[in-house]
């Protein structure tokens, strides 16, 4: 079975909205008691562990702190994308929380997509220009243990940098 929604797409995307706007820690509190557990980060320098993998499509420049994608110079027709791994660890259902350290110089901002696999949907957040950090939390219910992977793409055209991916798991 595929990822299963456990939200409308709507309240997904805005969750979206609301973590793109705020900076790195902030949000706001809801009356639910969890918290979140690192499950790994990945980035140039780490790019496979037991739990986490990375694997990077369309690079333009690649160095031990970032990737970066220019769509002038790989061609619109070659895929440039970030997709992360995590290692589901049975058949139960599990939440996960993808935040991407992302920069871009585009001035008036530009747009991001998270594609969920298998009929899971996409999300789209529109960014305004420089460093962000894109939270999105998705859920996963396969029937054993198993890799789930998203795929993460700037979808506005523009020339953008990836730093880091930290992986989270929704904890009671």
């Amino acid at each position: 079975m595929g990822t299963t929604a456990r939200r409308s797409m709507l309240a997904g995307l805005a969750a979206v909205l609301l973590w793109a706007g705020l900076p790195s820690g902030a949000g706001a509190q809801s009356g639910a008691a969890f918290g979140w557990t690192p499950v790994g980060t990945v980035d140039p320098q780490h790019v496979s562990s037991a739990d986490t993998q990375l694997v990077l499509y369309g690079v333009h420049a690649f160095t031990p702190n970032n990737v970066a994608f220019n769509p002038s110079v790989i061609p619109a027709s070659v895929a440039q994308l970030v997709v992360p791994y995590v290692a589901v660890p049975d058949g139960n259902p599990h939440t996960y929380r993808l935040r991407f350290h992302l920069d871009t110089t585009a001035p008036a901002g530009t747009q991001y997509q998270l594609i969920t696999p298998f009929g899971g949907g996409t999300e789209t957040v529109n960014v305004s220009g420089g460093a962000v950090t894109l939270d999105f939390t998705v859920s996963v219910d396969l029937a054993g243990a198993g890799w789930r992977y998203w795929s993460l793409k700037n979808s506005g055209g523009h020339s953008w940098v990836f730093t880091k991916c930290e992986i989270d798991e929704q904890t009671p």
